[in-house]
C-alpha cells in the first residue's frame, strides 16, 4: 500500500500503473507518477518504489524538492473567498488598492535590514549596529573596528535570499498573510535573540537570532507583499513591483534615525552616556516591526478565480492576451467537431447579434435544437508555464545572471561611498552622512520612477540602459576620485544608486511578464538568491582586495602622508575594473533574452543554431548545411529575415496546433493538460 499524506495541500495525486494496464512493469516494481495539476498543466516526475525496501533517503528528498517546486496554486473555500470580499467584515469592503500602502509599510520593516550594517564608516556610528554591538560586548574599542557584528549582516544577506527560494512556492500556495505572519515571527524573535545575545555578550546569539532567524523572516516577508501586487494589478505591473518594494529602500533611511535615537549617539564612545542602549533597542524595534508586519499583512490576499483585467489573468505570460485577437486561426486537421478539438471562441458584438437572430428564429418555427456544446480555449492561458518550467526555462538562467551583473555594483560600490567622500575627497564626516542619506533618496526614487517607465518601454530596455549607464558611470568614478571632484563623484554615485534601486523595482514584473505572476512568488525569491551571492561573494572579494591594496599604498608610502594620501586615491582601482567587466557580461547576457512571445515559443526549425527579434521581426541564424533560403550568409552560417507575412502564417499555424491538441486531450477525458473552459 502506497500511502501520500496530504495529497490535497501538495497540489498532487499518485496513480499506481498496474502491469495489467501496462505489461512493461516489473510486476515488483511499480512505476509512481506524481500528477500536479495546476492550471490544465500537467508534470510527471516519475520515481521508482520497491514495496519491499522503500527509495533512499536521497531519493525521497529528490522527489520532495520535485512536489515542493512543482505546484503554486492556492487553494480557498467559498467561506474563504466571502471573507475576503471585506477589508473589515461587514463595514468596509476589500478594494485593490488598499494593497499599495500595506504592502510599502511592510518593506519599510523589511528595509531595515541595511541600517543593521556600517554602509559607511566602520569606525564612527551612524546609527548602524556594528560599533554599538561590539561596545556591548567587547568594551569601547576605541575605534578599532573588530569585524565581528560585520558577519551578522553578511549572515542576514545569505539566508534572506536562500529563505525567499525556499519558501517561495509555499508563500503562493498558503497565501501572502500567512507568509507575512511567519516573516513576521520570524524577524521578532531574530531582534529578540539579538537583544539576548548582546545582554549576555555573546556574538554567536547575535549571529543565529538576527543573521540567520531574523534573516528567514526578512526573506519570507520581502516576496509576500510583492506576489498579491503582481496578481492584482496585471496592466500595471512595474507601477505594482516599484511600489511593493519601494518601502525597502525607505527602511534603510529611516531606521537609522531611529536606532541613532534609541541607542544614543555617544554609546559607541561611552555606554554610560547612550540613551536605551542595544538591547532594548532591539526589542522595541522589533516589537514594532511586529505589530506593523502582522497589520499590514491582513490586508494582504490573492485574487478570487477568474479575475482578470484588460485579458490578463494569472496565467497569463507577456503577449500571450493577444493571441485569439490577433491570430487569424484557420482551421487545420483534426479541427473538426467529431475530433473532438477545440474552437476558438472570440466574442464580439457580431457573434451575439447573430446568436440573438437564430434563437429568434428557432423560436418563431417552434423548432428544437440540439447544439453541441465545443469547448472554449482559454487562449490567455494557452503558453502558461508551470513553476518547474519557468525555473528551469534559459530564459530564467539568462535572467538571474543579469540580475547578479545588474546589482552588483549598487551593492559594493554604494557601500563605499561615505567612506570615499570622508577618506579620499575630505569631505566632514557630517557632509559624508548627508551625501549618504542622499544616495538612499536616489535609491528609492529609482524603485519607483524606472519601475514606472517599464511599464511603457519594456522591462529589457531599462535593463540594458541600467547597464550601459553603470558601465559608463563606472569608468568615469576612479577619474573622479584621482581628481577630487567631487560633483563629479556624487553625480556618479546617484546614477549608480537611482539604478540599483530600480533593479529591484522591474524585476518582479519581468517575471510575472516572462513565466505569469501564479509563479511570481516562487520566481522572485530564488531570483533574489542572485542578489545574496552577489553581496556575500561580490562583498567579500571587494572587501579583501580593497584590504590589500590599502596595505599596499601604505606600505609603498611609507612615513610620507603627501604620498601616502595619494596612494589611497587608487586603492579602489582594481575593484571598479573587475565590477566593470561584469557590467559588460551582464549586457549581453540581458541581451540576449528573448521577451518577444513568438520568439520564445515556436519550435525550431530543421538546422537552426539560434534566433533573435530585430525590429519585432524573427531572424533565424541556421547551420550552412540547412536546406533555406538565406537574407544572407555570415561566415558560414546562413541568416533567414523573416517578413511579417511569414512569420504570421507560421505562428498561426503553431497556435491552432497547440489549440486542437488541446481540444483532444478534453475530448479523450484528459481535462489535466488540455488548456480549456
Amino acid at each position: 500500500m502506497l500511502l501520500c499524506s496530504r495529497p490535497e495541500r501538495l497540489g498532487c495525486q499518485i496513480l499506481l500503473r498496474l502491469k495489467h494496464r501496462d505489461p512493461t512493469i516489473d510486476p515488483i516494481h511499480a512505476t509512481v507518477k506524481l500528477c500536479v495539476l495546476e492550471n490544465a498543466q500537467l508534470i510527471l516526475a516519475e520515481q521508482t518504489i520497491n514495496p519491499t525496501n522503500m527509495a533512499s533517503f536521497t531519493e525521497r528528498a529528490k522527489q520532495a524538492v520535485v512536489v515542493h517546486f512543482s505546484s503554486t496554486k492556492y487553494n480557498r473555500t467559498e467561506a474563504q473567498l466571502e471573507r475576503e470580499k471585506w477589508l473589515i467584515p461587514g463595514v468596509i469592503p476589500f478594494t485593490r488598492w488598499v494593497l499599495m500602502p500595506a504592502a510599502v509599510l511592510i518593506q519599510l520593516c523589511v528595509g531595515s535590514l541595511y541600517a543593521f550594517s556600517a554602509l559607511t564608516d566602520p569606525f564612527s556610528f551612524q546609527g548602524d549596529y556594528y560599533l554599538p554591538i561590539e561596545t556591548a560586548i567587547l568594551g569601547p574599542n576605541g575605534g578599532i573596528d573588530r569585524s565581528q557584528a560585520s558577519i551578522t549582516f553578511y549572515l542576514a544577506v545569505a539566508v534572506f535570499g536562500s529563505t525567499a527560494a525556499i519558501l517561495g512556492p509555499w508563500m503562493e500556495r498558503n497565501g501572502p498573510f500567512r507568509g507575512t505572519l511567519l516573516g513576521a515571527i520570524l524577524f521578532y524573535a531574530g531582534n529578540l535573540l539579538a537583544a539576548l545575545g548582546v545582554y549576555v555578550k555573546q556574538f554567536w546569539v547575535v549571529w543565529l537570532g538576527y543573521g540567520v532567524v531574523g534573516g528567514m523572516g526578512l526573506g519570507i516577508g520581502y516576496i509576500s507583499p510583492v506576489s498579491p501586487l503582481q496578481k492584482w494589478f496585471p496592466e500595471m505591473r512595474g507601477i505594482a513591483a516599484g511600489l511593493a518594494v519601494c518601502g525597502f529602500g525607505g527602511g534603510s533611511i529611516i531606521a537609522p534615525y531611529t536606532q541613532l535615537a534609541l541607542i544614543g549617539n555617544k554609546y559607541s564612545k561611552n555606554p554610560d552616556e547612550g540613551n536605551l542602549g542595544v538591547p532594548l533597542t532591539f526589542v522595541i524595534l522589533g516589537t514594532c516591526y511586529f505589530v506593523v508586519m502582522v497589520i499590514c499583512g491582513l490586508a494582504l490576499r490573492m485574487p478570487p478565480p477568474g479575475y482578470e483585467v484588460k485579458g490578463i489573468n494569472i496565467n497569463t505570460i507577456k503577449g500571450a492576451e493577444n493571441t485569439a485577437n490577433n491570430a487569424n486561426l484557420a482551421p487545420v486537421a483534426g479541427s473538426s467537431n467529431s475530433s473532438g478539438a477545440a474552437v476558438v471562441q472570440v466574442h464580439n458584438e457580431d457573434d451575439e447579434k447573430d446568436k440573438e437572430e437564430k434563437e429568434k428564429l428557432n423560436t418563431s418555427n417552434e423548432v428544437t435544437v440540439a447544439i453541441e456544446e465545443q469547448p472554449v480555449v482559454d487562449t490567455a492561458s494557452l503558453f502558461s508555464m508551470t513553476l518547474l518550467e519557468s525555473l528551469g526555462s534559459t530564459e530564467f538562467r539568462l535572467m538571474y545572471a543579469m540580475l547578479f551583473c545588474a546589482q552588483i555594483t549598487g551593492l559594493l560600490v554604494i557601500s563605499k561611498i561615505q567612506s570615499i567622500c570622508a577618506n579620499q575627497l575630505k569631505q566632514s564626516a557630517d557632509m559624508a552622512a548627508t551625501y549618504n542619506s542622499a544616495l538612499g533618496v536616489m535609491n528609492l526614487l529609482g524603485r519607483l520612477i524606472l519601475p514606472t517607465l517599464s511599464d511603457f518601454i519594456g522591462r529589457k530596455p531599462i535593463f540594458i540602459l541600467s547597464l550601459v549607464v553603470q558601465a559608463i558611470c563606472l569608468g568615469m568614478m576612479p577619474v573622479t576620485i584621482h581628481t577630487r571632484s567631487l560633483p563629479g563623484f556624487l553625480t556618479v554615485a546617484f546614477i549608480i544608486a537611482m539604478v540599483y534601486g530600480a533593479g529591484f523595482g522591474i524585476i518582479p514584473a519581468f517575471l510575472a511578464d516572462q513565466f505569469s505572476s501564479k509563479n511570481i512568488g516562487a520566481t522572485h525569491g530564488v531570483i533574489l538568491t542572485a542578489w545574496s551571492l552577489a553581496g556575500v561573494a561580490g562583498g567579500l572579494t571587494f572587501n579583501a582586495i580593497l584590504a590589500q591594496e590599502t596595505n599596499a599604498a601604505r606600505a609603498f608610502a611609507g612615513q610620507n602622508s603627501a604620498l601616502l594620501d595619494d596612494a589611497l586615491l587608487r586603492i579602489y582601482d582594481i575593484n571598479l575594473i573587475w565590477v566593470l567587466v561584469l557590467v559588460c557580461v551582464g549586457f549581453v547576457i540581458t541581451s540576449l533574452i528573448p521577451v518577444n512571445l513568438r520568439e520564445r515559443r515556436l519550435p525550431r526549425k530543421e538546422g537552426e543554431i539560434f534566433r533573435f527579434t530585430v525590429r519585432r521581426r524573427i531572424t533565424r541564424v541556421f547551420k550552412s548545411s540547412a536546406n533555406v533560403k538565406p537574407t544572407l550568409n555570415i561566415l558560414g552560417f546562413k541568416v533567414v529575415r523573416y517578413t511579417e507575412e511569414e512569420e504570421n502564417v507560421e505562428w498561426e499555424e503553431y497556435v491552432a496546433l497547440r489549440i486542437a491538441s488541446s481540444g483532444k486531450q478534453a475530448a479523450n477525458g484528459d481535462e489535466s493538460t488540455a488548456l480549456v473552459k
